[in-house]
């Protein structure tokens, strides 16, 4: 008798535990995603941006911006004597997603950054025939690196492949002119992915 409830209670708890494993497996679990910022095309600007999901709330991702000239008004670099055109913009990132990577949830992120920036209206030194320095105003394009960070909140939808998010971030430029920090609004609006 004893042998028998054993093996009832045995098998009871075998098959909760494959029930429970086989919801497991019908949930998808989705590792990478592609999106773009819908925002961006508004100011002639475009960007592209992969990630992929390597752990329960941590995510890690790469991506690319062309900026236009409608993204300048929005920038901070320029200042009363400067005027800085961030041409393009490549930005690792890592995400930490509060809920999960496979659930709707808040993140924060945070990213570096190599820009190709278009700067005017500054002294240039010129070395002329003789060998003196001449300062003259003028322009000059320069790559720069930076750090930002950013907080967002993601909506998944149709089956958790659609991705909806919408995110605020912010990245400072290391330019040694003067010792001034330049920021700006990157990675910033209303973005829409696909996730597979």
């Amino acid at each position: 008798m004893m042998k028998k409830i054993g093996f009832i209670i045995l098998c009871f708890l075998s098959s909760i535990t494959f029930c429970s494993a086989q919801e497991e497996i019908d949930i998808a679990q989705y590792n990478n995603q592609i999106s773009t910022n819908l925002v961006l095309p508004l100011v002639q600007s475009f960007d592209l941006s992969y990630e992929r999901t390597v752990a329960n709330r941590w995510a890690i991702g790469l991506s690319g911006a062309i900026y236009g000239e409608g993204f300048s008004d929005f920038s901070t670099d320029s200042s009363g004597y400067y005027d800085r055109i961030t041409n393009y913009e490549i930005t690792p990132f890592v995400r930490f997603y509060l809920n999960g990577a496979q659930k709707k949830s808040h993140f924060f992120e945070f990213f570096g950054s190599i820009a190709e920036v278009d700067e005017s209206g500054g002294y240039l030194r010129n070395v002329n025939e003789e060998g003196y320095g001449v300062y003259s105003i003028g322009a000059k394009t320069y790559t720069v690196g930076g750090l930002g960070a950013g907080y967002g909140y993601r909506f998944l939808l149709l089956k958790k492949k659609m991705v909806l998010e919408a995110q605020l971030g912010i990245r400072t430029n290391f330019n040694v002119d003067f010792f001034l920090l330049n920021g700006a609004l990157v990675r910033t609006g209303i973005k829409v992915g696909y996730r597979f």
